[in-house]
């Protein structure tokens, strides 16, 4: 039996530190900012799913190695094992507007005035959490686990 995967998250651009969120059906004011995501396809491991996320809706082509996970949880609602993701890029791809949604950068003390779902904020502080534990690792701090 194969077991649902949700796949979902955002990029991360360390020299501004700002991250990319998206928001569907702009033009109505009660709209959420949410991150990006998707179910895995069958064939896919959830990076390549993130991978294709960006690919297709933004034509930003990621590198494996530049993805991280974040968290896993399981979700009632979408039925399915939920996994959080965030990439770095180098660069701050222009903000689009689609059809479907609008895409904006913020950097985090932003992201807390925004309109977001409860487990959109959860998932955003987790990665912020895990984006600052990276850092301080790589100045060679101290981290928890």
């Amino acid at each position: 039996m194969h077991k649902n995967f949700y796949v979902s998250g955002f990029l991360y651009h360390p020299k501004s530190q700002q991250i990319l969120l998206q928001q569907e059906n702009s033009d109505d004011e009660n709209c959420f900012w949410s991150l990006f995501g998707k179910k895995a396809g069958k064939n896919k491991t959830c990076e390549e799913t993130f991978i294709d996320i960006f690919q297709k809706e933004l034509s930003i082509e990621l590198k494996p190695r530049n993805v991280n996970p974040v968290y896993t949880y399981s979700s009632e609602e979408k039925g399915a094992s939920c996994n959080v993701y965030y990439a770095v890029v180098k660069k701050l791809h222009k903000s689009a507007k689609s059809a479907k949604a609008e895409f904006a950068w913020f950097n985090f003390k932003q992201v807390q005035k925004l309109k977001l779902s409860e487990q959109a904020k959860h998932d955003i502080v987790v990665g912020q959490r895990v984006i600052d534990s990276s850092v301080r690792k790589s100045q060679g701090l101290q981290t928890i686990g």
